[in-house]
């Protein structure tokens, strides 16, 4: 009897160890697929949210520059005390902010003291107030730019300020600056499915969906990181508590966890933005995984019961009647039945995880080769032409006139050959130096490239180029940029009565270090809406199939990329689109000097 019982003991013993054994694997392997399934979505809201955030940025990092086209501004910078020149300055600020929707925009003189703003006739205007301990005045007169987010002192909004050293022959007369608002992220983020905060480079959260959590660093602050913010102010009188948050090292490809003051468990998701300065945060609530993880555990156990239960029937009553071994092989099918739909679930899941990662491969795929075919449409085009020519020579035995064709078709496989290395220029800075650049031959080359659109569409094209201008830029990839505009101008022609081209090259007026390319057309004007922006991916008003809206995009970043600027405007009969670029016999006798 006694080892009956002992026997009865251990059974039960193991029994019970294999229910929990059960239990706890089935929520373990639950409760990591749910974190898995939430680290998958965060990564897709994490690089969604990324994207809107840089993008809103990079919008305002050209107005500071704007100004430095402005002669009123100089005046004022040169004569600060004038009451009427601070006016209209302050007038024409608030013109170029109302178009740019900036928080606002102002000027200041090289000892930080605002002279002009946008919001001038606004109590918590900073006209009159001394901001030469804000970083980005003391980085604009350093490097020639500044960054910086802060509580501003007089309007005590927060916002992400930009400056641009204003300088006139090469001498620093003042600082432009522009301040983003970005509490419109901040409340869309309120709408999330989790929560989102914005950390700067001192790790402070600067932006979050929870009023509790703004302004509160994720580790205490160092003391010479506080002395540093004590003299920038950039969180205003806030005390900068930690968020007192802890910390559970993330697995590896996986997402962080952490605990909050109150015990409330998240996944954590995070991308460095704005080049790296900034972190953006997903936070996730784990109580849905874990509820749902301890539902399965606890089918889990149930099953292991029913399995146990089975197998106890089994032993016990292997003697019995054919119809005692009906019912439990009936039981046993019903949970082989239960394991089958549980392993369909498991493999339906996972092939829709694979489909998820390869319709993202598939959408890179597709923004690669729309680059690829709006880069490389025009020498193909122009080389088609060529070859078509050749041929139609050699039929008329013109053996001079073919050869020049097929030298010309050298010349496009080898300008092919240096585009398909330039198509790293939307991605990457261009290592090649940059060099001096006859302007009336890059625009000579581009037109050849261009010639049988030219001629087919009976476009008249005039140019007035300054034949001794250069300027510093890259020949290959300024041809590139030319062919972009001008390709445009030809398309904007194409239905219109009087179809011209007008394309002029100078000195800029009041400015001796810099050239000014413009080209203008007869089409009609851009529409308001397209003139705004433009210079944004995928923006075009051609039909589909024959525009990416990629072209004016990276013919900015071109323009950007040696220095210089790109824009359009509407005329009473058409269009212009003005470049402008440093001179190079100007940067050769600034080198020489030195």
């Amino acid at each position: 009897m006694a080892s009956s019982s002992t026997r009865w003991l251990i059974r039960g013993i193991a029994a019970l160890a294999l229910v929990a054994a059960a239990s706890w694997l089935g929520y373990a392997l639950a409760f990591q697929r749910g974190l898995d399934r939430l680290h998958v979505a965060a990564q897709q809201r994490l690089a969604v949210e990324a994207a809107r955030l840089d993008g809103y940025l990079s919008r305002f990092e050209y107005l500071p520059s704007l100004l430095e086209t402005s002669p009123s501004v100089f005046k004022l910078l040169g004569d600060p005390a004038d009451p009427a020149l601070q006016q209209s300055v302050s007038l024409y600020l608030k013109s170029i902010n109302l178009l740019a929707g900036a928080d606002n925009l102002y000027v200041l003189s090289v000892s930080g003291e605002a002279l002009a703003a946008a919001d001038f006739d606004d109590p918590g205007t900073p006209v009159g107030r001394n901001l030469s301990y804000r970083p980005y005045v003391s980085g604009a007169l350093a490097g020639g730019r500044g960054a910086f987010f802060g509580v501003g002192i007089t309007s005590a909004r927060a916002g992400y300020y930009l400056s641009y050293a204003l300088k006139d022959g090469g001498a620093t007369k003042g600082i432009a600056a522009v301040k983003v608002n970005l509490d419109s992220f901040e409340r869309g983020w309120r709408d999330l499915a989790g929560d989102a905060l914005l950390l700067d480079e001192r790790g402070v959260t600067i932006l979050a969906s929870r009023d509790a959590w703004r302004y509160r660093p994720t580790a205490p602050l160092s003391p010479n990181m506080r002395d540093e913010i004590a003299r920038s102010k950039p969180y205003a009188d806030y005390d900068l508590r930690p968020l007192g948050w802890t910390t559970v090292a993330a697995p590896e490809g996986g997402s962080a966890r952490v605990t909050t003051e109150n015990g409330t468990a998240y996944t954590l998701s995070e991308l460095p933005i704005n080049r790296g300065l900034w972190k953006l945060v997903l936070l996730d609530d784990e109580a849905p995984a874990r509820q749902t993880a301890l539902i399965i555990g606890a089918l889990s156990g149930l099953a292991a019961v029913v399995a146990v239960l089975a197998l106890g029937l089994l032993v016990q009553r292997r003697r019995a009647i054919r119809a005692r071994l009906a019912n439990q092989a009936a039981l046993q099918a019903a949970h082989d039945m239960l394991e089958t739909r549980v392993q369909e679930r498991t493999a339906e899941l996972r092939a829709a995880q694979d489909e998820l990662v390869h319709a993202g491969k598939l959408a890179a795929l597709g923004q690669m080769s729309a680059g690829i075919v709006h880069e490389l449409n025009q020498p193909l085009a122009a080389l088609q032409t060529a070859a078509d020519n050749a041929i139609l020579l050699v039929d008329r035995g013109s053996v001079d006139g073919a050869r020049g064709n097929l030298t010309r078709i050298g010349e496009l496989v080898r300008r092919l050959g240096r585009l398909t290395g330039q198509l790293r220029v939307f991605a990457y800075k261009s290592s090649s130096p940059l060099d001096a650049v006859s302007v009336e031959q890059a625009v000579s080359e581009s037109l050849k490239i261009l010639a049988a659109r030219v001629k087919e569409g009976g476009v008249g094209v005039v140019t007035d180029i300054d034949a001794e201008l250069s300027v510093v830029a890259d020949q290959t990839r300024l041809e590139q940029l030319l062919c972009n505009i001008v390709a445009n101008a030809l398309d904007a022609v194409e239905g219109a009565e009087r179809k011209s081209i007008v394309i002029r090259a100078a000195r800029e007026e009041g400015q001796a270090a810099r050239c000014r390319i413009a080209i203008s057309n007869s089409g009609p004007a851009i529409a308001s809406d397209v003139l705004r922006r433009m210079f944004e991916p995928f923006v075009t008003t051609k039909p589909a199939g024959k525009g990416l809206g990629l072209g004016l995009m990276l013919s900015n970043h071109i323009a950007r990329s040696f220095g210089g600027e790109l824009h359009g405007r509407n005329l009473p009969d058409g269009a212009e689109f003005v470049l402008i670029l440093p001179l190079a016999e100007m940067t050769e006798a600034v080198s020489h000097g030195r």
